[in-house]
């Protein structure tokens, strides 16, 4: 009796939604599709492009960023002079090197470097060079060493910038 009260329900159901509730819209669209026909323009030619040979001797290769040249880059005048004898704290990269105290007594300030072990801390002064980009010690004062280095930059001109070695805080590492 339960299923046949609930097969009666879902016809009465589906029924009611197949109604002709909105049959002047459906006519409406109906005629309006009759005139309508899709209009989509053409495509444009494709036109071919010409072949290119690809020489590698004389050109860049594809696969890597390629450096701009300029003029400048090969008259520069600031390039670091490479003919003059390297200096003991230029063996060891920059950041290996550690100021581990300051004196500034007389008219010449001394700094005490310490490089890596098993060497032992050297003492040096402005003007002295310092690390493997050709870094020149522009200024010792109470906080650490100011160091000018010289390096390339993606043109391959050469540039200078400065870092500075502090010394350590007392208690501190």
């Amino acid at each position: 009796m339960r299923l046949l009260w609930v097969l009666l329900s879902s016809c009465v159901f589906l029924f009611g939604c197949a109604s002709e509730e909105n049959q002047d819209l459906k006519e409406w669209m109906q005629e309006q599709a009759k005139d309508m026909r899709g209009r989509v323009p053409r495509l444009p030619e494709i036109k071919p492009f010409p072949p290119v040979a690809y020489e590698a001797e004389t050109l860049l290769s594809p696969f890597v960023a390629g450096k701009i040249v300029t003029i400048d880059a090969t008259v520069d005048k600031t390039a670091p002079d490479r003919n003059r004898p390297l200096q003991p704290l230029e063996s060891f990269p920059l950041e290996d090197l550690k100021v581990v105290g300051v004196i500034l007594s007389g008219s010449k300030p001394y700094a005490l470097i310490q490089t890596p072990p098993p060497n032992k801390p050297k003492n040096v002064v402005v003007g002295e060079y310092i690390g493997q980009s050709f870094g020149k010690i522009v200024a010792i004062k109470k906080d650490g060493v100011t160091v000018r280095e010289t390096v390339r930059d993606i043109n391959g001109v050469w540039i200078e910038q400065e870092k500075t070695l502090s010394v350590p805080k007392e208690g501190g590492s």
